[in-house]
């Protein structure tokens, strides 16, 4: 013996249909929600980053300081190395290029 129906099965069809549409409604709207808080949060890092970047761009004049700046550290880099080299060669005998002796 099969137990009593206590509600109509037409009505039982209509809420499960009703109740599994409200659930793919409700997870539907989670997916634009999540998705779209994504793309916010992406486009906002980006801004900031672009943002960030622009504010720290330097200008032409310290541009062209940091130019000058690094070509007087070579050039003092050159000028030392070479005043070296003279040294190095005052002390080194003409003909062999060996160290002189000196003590004798």
């Amino acid at each position: 013996m099969e137990p009593p129906l206590l509600i109509d099965p037409s009505f039982r069809n209509y809420m499960f249909h009703t109740l599994q549409s409200c659930h793919q409604y409700r997870t539907n709207m989670y997916y634009y929600v999540l998705n779209f808080g994504i793309l916010f949060l992406f486009v906002l890092i980006a801004g900031l980053t672009l943002y960030n970047c622009s504010l720290n761009k330097k200008s032409d004049l310290e541009k062209q300081q940091k130019m000058i700046e690094d070509q007087q550290y070579v050039m003092s880099k050159i000028r030392y190395y070479k005043q070296e080299m003279g040294e190095n060669k005052e002390m080194m005998t003409n003909i062999t290029n060996l160290p002189s002796l000196e003590h004798f």
